[in-house]
């Protein structure tokens, strides 16, 4: 089963090498580290995700979970409270 825990963004740059516009950010992870993953830009800015708490999926590399918007590309899933990275989501 795939685990799903929340990381916090500390760094967001544009994905060098990438054929589509896309965003390589940094994500920490609490007790499990700092991992990077990447991420259509849709409606973010880098700024605005720095900082900001997401859910990330572990499997063999770390994806952050979105919802897809016609109007709004990826919609970051995200927690409604300020919780720890690292905590799993159930």
């Amino acid at each position: 089963m795939t685990e799903l825990i929340v990381g916090r963004v500390v760094s967001a740059d544009d994905h060098p090498g990438s054929r589509a516009p896309s965003y390589l950010l940094r994500v920490d992870l609490g007790g499990r580290g700092e991992r990077e993953a990447q991420m259509e830009p849709g409606g973010h800015k880098k700024d605005e995700l720095v900082g900001s708490l997401v859910v990330v999926s572990l499997d063999d590399e770390p994806i952050l979970l979105a919802a897809r918007s016609h109007a709004h590309g990826p919609v970051l899933l995200r927690p409604d409270g300020d919780v720890e990275p690292g905590t799993i989501v159930a």
